[in-house]
């Protein structure tokens, strides 16, 4: 019961902020696309820069990373395959994005802190950027590929400044370099920026709706990629890994069974308005993601976190 409380207070309070970002948008006439391109472009990269340089990153802490990214990766490619059988057009770029990415870092993140140890907050955190990696890289790419060729597509990704700005961490980490002191305040007034920029995001895109275009297919596919598809994909590498592999051990599936019951990511939002891939519709899902999460992630933390 308390796991079930504390979890259903942090998503609680994270509504906040997008109630701020719906109030603010409505009445004072902010607007989305300015917020969303100065963190996608701008906090974001910062924050993953400063990740993996605040860390003692070797090759093998990086495997975690490497698991996440494929699990996302194949989920991405199943939904944009299988709701190419319904759709034609970008509906089945925007979901393959979505299906293949959580909001582990906005609404997830403070949970993971308050629930795990050091270690086992790490092992999440390298999990956390294996899923951005692939929303960075995959994500971006299927959105890219909706207004593009393969080739535009395939540059358009190259350049994104947080990719660019999690290799060139990863690699400075890798040769031993550390951010100093004096700028750990900077590093954690931009996480609390990305954190917060996000949700408030959700509320902007809302305000901006004057009649909510509810499209129960699209919001159905959505939920059956995040709430379906994402946690038995992952719940089946553990169960395969606990009696066949043993590569891993209870930090690390404790790690992966939060990372996968995270709601929708705030970030698919922020995407669906710069290519301008139904943001409504996409705000609408996120927004009830959220609702729903509720409730389903204090259960599913319930039952299947162990030790905590």
């Amino acid at each position: 019961m308390a796991v079930f409380s504390l979890v259903f207070f942090k998503v609680l309070s994270s509504l906040l902020s997008v109630l701020i970002g719906f109030l603010s948008g409505r009445f004072s006439n902010v607007e989305k696309d300015s917020i969303a391109s100065l963190l996608f472009y701008f906090v974001a990269p910062i924050v993953f820069f400063a990740i993996p340089t605040s860390a003692e990153l070797t090759f093998n802490s990086l495997g975690i990373s490497a698991l996440t990214f494929t699990l996302c990766t194949i989920l991405s490619l199943f939904s944009y395959w299988l709701y190419g059988k319904v759709w034609q057009d970008s509906h089945r770029n925007i979901l393959a994005l979505s299906a293949g990415t959580g909001n582990s870092g906005y609404v997830v993140l403070p949970i993971a802190a308050a629930l795990f140890d050091d270690h086992t907050l790490s092992i999440y955190a390298l999990g956390l950027i294996g899923i951005s990696i692939c929303e960075a890289s995959v994500g971006c790419y299927f959105c890219a590929r909706s207004v593009g060729t393969f080739k535009q597509s395939v540059l358009r990704v190259a350049r994104l400044p947080i990719l660019n700005a999690f290799f060139l961490g990863c690699a400075m980490s890798l040769l031993g370099f550390h951010l100093p002191d004096f700028l750990d305040d900077f590093i954690s007034n931009m996480k609390g920026a990305f954190s917060i920029l996000g949700m408030v995001t959700i509320g902007l895109a809302l305000s901006s709706i004057r009649e909510f275009d509810f499209d129960i297919k699209f919001t159905a596919a959505a939920f059956a990629s995040k709430f379906l598809f994402y946690p038995a994909l992952f719940n089946i590498f553990i169960l395969l890994d606990r009696f066949y592999f043993k590569w891993l051990d209870v930090n690390y599936y404790n790690a992966l069974q939060l990372l996968c019951v995270a709601p929708m990511a705030t970030n698919t939002i922020v995407l669906a308005s710069l290519y301008k891939i139904y943001p409504e519709k996409v705000a609408t899902a996120v927004l009830l993601s959220l609702l729903f999460v509720l409730l389903y992630m204090p259960i599913m933390a319930t039952i299947f976190l162990e030790g905590i």
